[in-house]
């Protein structure tokens, strides 16, 4: 079963990932590739201390067999070219045939993926950004839990282009369809470690499970979905707290975190946001929601509107709330509650604070442009970090739902118009 690998230790590495050994098949890819993403992270921490460690700068890249040496006695995992030669030594050392590729995210270069052959023919898999399935060699589109991916041939190879998803990040990623040469992937490993490199300015630890990613950077915790985005601002000291989110040793997130700069999240509380993709401009979508008689129709479908009147930057309504279970309404039973609505047409975005008799809470609805399409948003902020929704993953989605049904009332006035 061993082929011309490197000697990366397959049994521990297998042991880690919760697999055994097989014969080399799409099917044993398949689980490879899916629980080395869940497993093992993307990570700048390795990246910065690889980088305060080695002066020579023709030595920064490191070996697989210290990826997996780090990945087992810390639980690093690497950023894109670490990741790629990582999991090629380790398909080689199982018996798979590989090929590095390059790529492109936002400059040449700037990627890496592997191809490799199975019984249904050569297949992209993509550790490096990393995608979320493997992909055929083929025009297409493939479809996962967290997004869909559309395949289309370019002049060098492949584009692939993420159609749908929370639309925050790149639109896709190139991948080259030449070989790379050993010589010529660390020379472009090495090029990674140049002084502006954002992976070397801040600590980021992100990892790709079935339903969700979870990630760090710049001071947040933030988890998504195929609809929804959760944004959890981590007070200091956060290293305690990152290593135990994400599996890694303490002591190296601290020292990272003390060789780049630490930032604060800039959200005072957690905020959850909701995306739902509309053919309309930004504009159009506006203007469905975006005067108080629009508001006070969309609101007219979730509540009882008692009363709405101007105010000097928007509208105030009194509403009484449909009942129980609402985003930021009481406990149960219907209640009086009122809406102050701030309009900024520049923005495209209405900045609601809703007002019960013991407590108040911020939200908004903005129509915007991502990727190229109209996205209709709708967020809520909460009091305080809401760490628990970091853990709670069924209380996120309930308040996810909801949010949900404001964006769907929304989309029919859209579609009226």
């Amino acid at each position: 079963m061993t082929g011309e690998g490197v000697g990366v230790p397959a049994d521990e590495i297998l042991e880690a990932l919760d697999l055994s050994a097989e014969d080399p098949s799409h099917r044993f890819l398949e689980r490879l590739f899916t629980r080395f993403n869940a497993r093992v992270p993307f990570e700048t921490v390795s990246k910065i201390l690889r980088d305060a460690d080695v002066a020579e700068p023709a030595e920064k890249p490191g070996s697989p067999e210290l990826f997996w040496e780090q990945h087992l006695s810390w639980g690093a995992g690497g950023t894109c070219f670490a990741r790629v030669a990582g999991f090629e030594a380790l398909l080689q050392e199982l018996g798979f045939r590989v090929e590095k590729l390059l790529g492109r995210v936002e400059i040449d270069f700037d990627h890496a993926a592997l191809r490799v052959h199975t019984e249904r023919g050569p297949v992209l898999a993509d550790v490096g950004f990393p995608l979320q399935a493997l992909l055929p060699e083929a025009e297409g589109e493939t479809e996962t839990p967290l997004t869909g991916l559309r395949v289309v041939p370019s002049e060098r190879g492949w584009n692939v282009f993420f159609t749908a998803g929370v639309p925050i990040g790149p639109p896709g990623v190139e991948i080259f369809g030449e070989p790379v040469r050993a010589d010529e992937f660390i020379e472009r490993w090495r090029s990674t470690f140049r002084a502006d490199s954002r992976f070397l300015a801040s600590v980021g630890v992100r990892r790709t499970e079935e339903h969700r990613v979870v990630s760090f950077m710049r001071g947040e915790v933030k988890v998504e979905d195929r609809h929804s985005l959760l944004a959890v601002p981590l007070p200091p000291p956060r290293a305690a707290r990152v290593a135990e989110l994400f599996d890694i040793d303490e002591t190296a997130v601290q020292r990272a975190l003390a060789l780049t700069h630490d930032l604060p999240s800039a959200l005072p509380g957690a905020v959850l946001t909701v995306y739902l993709a509309t053919d309309v401009s930004p504009e159009a979508a506006f203007a469905a929601v975006g005067t108080s008689d629009a508001y006070r129709r969309l609101m007219s479908g979730v509540a009882g509107v008692a009363s709405c009147a101007a105010t000097p930057v928007g509208w105030r309504l009194e509403l009484r709330a449909p009942g129980e279970g609402s985003v930021g309404g009481p406990a149960g039973g219907d209640s009086k509650f009122v809406e102050e609505v701030i309009a900024d047409a520049g923005l495209r975005r209405l900045a609601v604070r809703r007002i019960y008799p013991d407590r108040a809470y911020e939200s908004f609805f903005e129509a915007r442009e991502l990727r190229g399409r109209t996205y209709l948003m709708r967020a809520v902020a909460f009091e305080g970090s809401r760490e628990d929704l970091l853990r709670n993953d069924s209380a996120r989605g309930r308040m996810a739902g909801t949010l949900a049904v404001d964006l769907l009332a929304w989309s029919r006035l859209v579609g009226r118009g």
